[in-house]
C-alpha cells in the first residue's frame, strides 16, 4: 500500500474520520472507513 494508505488515513482524519482494518479468513484484509456526516448551514 505504500504511501497510499498513509495519506488516505491522513486525509480522513483531519476530516474528523477513523479508518480500521481487519484481516481476512482467507487471506487479504477489509478497510473501512468513516466520516461525519455534512449538514449544508443556511
Amino acid at each position: 500500500m505504500g504511501i497510499g494508505l498513509s495519506l488516505s488515513k491522513r486525509i480522513i482524519e483531519a476530516h474528523g474520520g477513523e479508518i480500521d482494518v481487519v484481516r481476512n479468513e482467507n487471506g487479504g484484509a477489509t478497510f473501512r472507513f468513516t466520516l461525519p456526516a455534512y449538514e449544508e448551514q443556511s
